[in-house]
């Protein structure tokens, strides 16, 4: 089985993705990780280097080579929804991973990682910007309050 996280930044997509991973014995994959590994370049130089456009296609390319596996939790950026085809590559269940706003700025708040888009934008803009892209590409979607309630709620919603 192939189980993808979609969600705003800051939502805690890579958190909950490897809990279940390791929870289920599957391999979790990030991947903004691995774009960064593969352009050997970290995402917010990809984006100040080559622009938004070029990342979202060096994105779509390893979205489809990721799903060639099996067995994998893929925690995905905040804009793979963005480009439609991504969803055709998502052959198993993408979950929306959700959280109150307050809740995910103050996630972000505490964080080093540098958001390119969050520069520019707020977070609610964002949010009223994606929201019906993240509806269209999910299964289901879950509320992430608590880590093990999260994981547990997944579970049981995927019937495993």
């Amino acid at each position: 089985m192939k189980i993808y996280f979609i969600g705003l930044p800051g939502v805690g997509k890579s958190t909950v993705g490897k809990e279940l991973a390791q929870r289920l014995g599957y391999t979790f994959i990030d991947l903004d990780t691995y774009i960064e590994q593969q352009a050997m370049l970290f995402v917010d130089e990809i984006f100040h280097l080559y622009g938004e456009e070029y990342f979202r296609a060096l994105e779509s390319n390893c979205l489809k080579e990721v799903s060639c596996k099996e067995n994998i939790v893929v925690s995905c950026g905040g804009g793979i929804i963005k480009t439609k085809k991504n969803k055709d590559y998502m052959d198993g269940p993408c979950i929306y991973l959700k959280a109150s706003l307050d809740t995910i700025q103050s996630r972000i708040d505490g964080q080093t990682i540098e958001r390119p888009l969050l520069v520019s934008k707020k977070l609610e803009d964002l949010y009223l910007e994606r929201k019906d892209a993240y509806q269209e590409f999910q299964t289901f979607e879950i509320e992430n309050i608590e880590l093990t309630q999260t994981i547990d709620k997944i579970i049981e919603e995927l019937k495993l």
